[in-house]
């Protein structure tokens, strides 16, 4: 079975980099530059894991994570430039599974990923 991830992510050289580094481990794809993006594209496709940044345009990924969780419990890795532990503790709360800080390693979050889908 192919995983399908789905990439919320506002900046564009971001977003195309993790789509490839997922690709190349060979996952599929769905990528979206803002919240509503993200809402749109969850409920229409079937995805494994999102991949949510959270200062974004629109709706941030706190909201995007709280539209998510009332419907499903599907594993959330938050990857955002704010590494406050307010920030955190907030994450974890609305029920991120993982949280990610930027600047990253594309390795490591691969790793994180392949984690989280085969539990």
């Amino acid at each position: 079975m192919q995983y399908r991830v789905l990439v919320v992510e506002d900046q564009q050289e971001i977003r195309t980099i993790v789509e490839k580094y997922l690709l190349k481990e060979g996952y599929a794809v769905v990528t979206a530059k803002d919240g509503f993006e993200a809402l749109e594209a969850f409920s229409s496709h079937a995805v494994h894991l999102v991949l949510l940044d959270i200062m974004m345009p629109g709706i941030d990924g706190f909201e995007v994570l709280k539209e998510i969780r009332h419907v499903s419990e599907i594993p959330v890795i938050i990857l955002t430039a704010r590494q406050s532990e307010v920030d955190r503790v907030r994450g974890f709360r609305t029920g991120v599974d993982d949280y990610v800080v930027k600047p990253f390693s594309a390795k490591e979050l691969m790793l994180r990923v392949q984690r989280l889908l085969m539990r």
